[in-house]
């Protein structure tokens, strides 16, 4: 329930917005400003990775391009956590240690990394970079129990979903704080409150960016649909939903709210009934099932934020 204050704040909002040219095109119009200095790398990496057709040598010709990004893949690859500690010398080695799946995750999570201001005063950045990696490393855990093969495309979903709020805190600030003071209180109806405020909500947004930026379509609509998976198979909608697209939304889904109650996260932990959920019931997870997932996300969590933070 808002208060007296919170509900003028709104109408507040409300009334300035209207005055202006739609946020959502705002936003949009200063993607080309929020691309990472690697935007060029990025797609050039998925693509080659993704197609199966090119070789370690090709992949190391693109990466040398990038020496900060070259220097982040060997040390990642010399790390215990991902590779042989110490061993790692060429480019060409740490992509053979690594993988081609793997580096797709490790080359787009840098970059997202570098995007993040995690001194800035409020530590609002911090805190969300933190629950986005905590839901990549979370959907990650979850697909090694039901789709090892996809573990990645699972990490760079749950890495993604929430974007859309970084360029909305980075770019808009004025506008999308009194929003996000009113989400910290109640994270599990952002999306509600986002769309009262503004008209749409970052996940829409967010896909958007990722479609702009020609990220491959299965992740642009996990991300899309994160919040509400079950959208997808309701009798209103209109396509037919390929398995692994459910699979993917509802692991990102279960990840994001996962990292919510254990506090990585805008607030301290949010309550909530991880067992009876639809995203827990939609892998036939039980509850000892979700405290092994909770567990080993807590685990990882400070040696992979270490990692990207280094």
């Amino acid at each position: 329930m808002l208060t007296t204050s919170g509900t003028k704040s709104r109408v507040q909002m409300q009334v300035q917005t209207q005055t202006q040219q739609p946020l959502r095109e705002r936003v949009i119009a200063t993607l080309g400003e929020f691309l990472p200095a690697r935007a060029a790398v990025i797609p050039t990496v998925m693509r080659m990775t993704g197609s199966g057709n090119a070789g370690a040598a090709e992949l190391a010709r693109v990466l040398s391009k990038d020496p900060s990004l070259s220097a982040t893949v060997l040390r990642l690859s010399n790390s215990s956590f991902y590779g042989r500690k110490g061993a790692v010398t060429s480019l060409n080695e740490a992509i053979m240690v690594l993988g081609f799946s793997l580096l797709r995750s490790l080359v787009v999570a840098t970059s997202v990394s570098s995007l993040f201001r995690k001194d800035e005063e409020r530590g609002l950045e911090q805190a969300l970079w933190d629950h986005s990696i905590a839901v990549a490393i979370g959907a990650r855990i979850i697909y090694e129990r039901v789709e090892p093969r996809r573990v990645e495309e699972a990490f760079l979903a749950g890495l993604l979903h929430d974007l859309a709020q970084l360029v909305l805190l980075q770019k808009f600030p004025e506008e999308y704080m009194p929003a996000l003071d009113e989400i910290s209180r109640d994270p599990f109806g952002e999306r509600d409150i986002e769309q009262e405020y503004f008209g749409f909500h970052h996940a829409d947004l967010g896909a958007t960016m990722l479609q702009h930026w020609n990220f491959p379509p299965r992740l642009v609509k996990a991300v899309r649909m994160h919040h509400h998976p079950t959208d997808l198979e309701s009798p209103d909608a209109t396509d037919i939903v390929e398995p692994a697209l459910l699979s993917l939304t509802h692991a990102v889904c279960l990840a994001d709210t996962l990292a919510k109650s254990l506090g990585y996260w805008f607030s301290s932990r949010a309550e909530t009934d991880l067992v009876n959920l639809p995203s827990t019931q939609f892998f036939n997870f039980t509850p000892e099932t979700m405290a092994h997932i909770a567990d080993a996300l807590a685990a990882r969590f400070s040696e992979e934020q270490k990692l990207f933070n280094g």
